[in-house]
């Protein structure tokens, strides 16, 4: 499996990403912990691991819990795929070409992520551009938010 994108949570941050790249037309999977702590229940992708699905603006996720089934829907492009699996297994299995990281685990800091993919991405609070993730993205309201960061 190639040219796949994982996202890390599939809170606010992290549906909008994958919504955002789907509809891009990029092949996209997010991964979430069995028991997301996500506090916009409606608003955000969790919602499949709690139901079995999640409709966002016309877009639909679904919980996948098998490899052959994930691999399945990634190839169809009619859904995204969330999955509570194990996350090394998940890495070993996809190989994502991108991993994005949109947890915003604000009061942690990330483990280093570089290397689990071609490319890793930070969205949000903690990362450091260089050394936890390859690229570091501001998340915070103003005018800051968006700010592509390459260094620190």
């Amino acid at each position: 499996m190639t040219n796949h994108i994982l996202i890390r949570g599939a809170n606010d941050v992290g549906s909008a990403a994958a919504h955002a790249l789907f509809t891009a037309g990029y092949s996209a999977a997010i991964h979430e912990t069995p028991q997301p702590t996500t506090t916009r229940r409606k608003m955000a992708f969790a919602d499949a691991v709690f139901d079995g699905y999640a409709l966002l603006e016309n877009v639909r996720a679904e919980l996948v819990d098998d490899n052959s089934r994930l691999q399945k829907i990634l190839e169809e492009h009619k859904v995204i795929p969330v999955t509570a699996q194990d996350f090394s297994a998940l890495i070993e299995f996809l190989r994502p070409q991108i991993l994005i990281d949109a947890r915003m685990r604000k009061r942690q800091q990330p483990e280093v992520q570089r290397g689990l993919a071609p490319l890793t991405i930070g969205l949000g609070p903690n990362f450091v551009a260089g050394e936890t993730v390859d690229i570091a993205i501001e998340t915070g309201r103003g005018e800051s938010l968006g700010r592509v960061i390459l260094r620190g």
